[in-house]
């Protein structure tokens, strides 16, 4: 099984976006995927209520209290009948410790704000704890989200984020067919095929294929 994480520290920065979006892209391509909702929010789990998403959502929450065994959730996790599972956190550090110690590929969404920044700053050096204690590589692609290229910090924010040093996608841009999607329960694939949006993932997808190749 190949996990891909999707984590920030911070709410708001369109994690479940993400996660829907390249599960149903990756699906497309003939990839065997799963999506696991672990945030108590259910985000993942109201998107995929409709019942038109080509990928199955499970629901294995994990709050940040301490109650649940983390090792019981990492085994509920890999239990789950797909080659490769998407992981939607939420931004807790429990969690995203958790979430982080069992992926093999890690994907931070980031939007124009400062306060995001900061957040990523967080969330890489939980990244970076566990690639010290382990001996397989893990990878990060740090995501431009909502972006709107109209503004300075829109043009600003993919330059920022090269300063950490890790791989940076194209930006994905503030737009409609996101929020159609989530109506309509679909991703972008299916919702928006073609459009800008659309491009955007498919772009994503292709470095996240790149990506788990090197760490095979």
């Amino acid at each position: 099984m190949t996990i891909i994480t999707v984590a920030q520290q911070k709410g708001g920065v369109g994690k479940t976006t993400i996660a829907i979006n390249v599960a149903g892209e990756l699906s497309q391509r003939n990839f065997n995927v799963a999506l696991v909702d672990s945030d108590p929010q259910r985000s993942a789990c109201q998107w995929a209520e409709p019942g038109n998403l080509e990928f199955p959502v499970y629901e294995i929450g994990l709050d940040n209290s301490t109650g649940r065994n983390l090792g019981s959730w990492a085994t509920d996790v890999r239990a789950v009948e797909a080659d490769l599972v998407v992981i939607d956190t939420a931004p807790g550090e429990r969690q995203l410790g958790a979430s982080i110690a069992i992926a093999d590929l890690i994907l931070v969404p980031c939007t124009a704000s400062g306060l995001d920044i900061e957040a990523t700053e967080r969330t890489m050096a939980i990244v970076n704890a566990v690639r010290k204690r382990r001996s397989t590589p893990l990878a990060a692609i740090l995501i431009p989200n909502r972006v709107d290229r109209r503004t300075l910090e829109g043009q600003q924010l993919e330059e920022e984020l090269r300063l950490f040093g890790e791989t940076v996608s194209s930006p994905i841009g503030l737009r409609s067919a996101f929020f159609r999607a989530f109506t309509t329960g679909q991703s972008v694939a299916d919702s928006a095929h073609g459009q800008a949006a659309d491009v955007e993932i498919k772009m994503l997808c292709d470095l996240v294929v790149r990506m788990l190749r090197k760490t095979r």
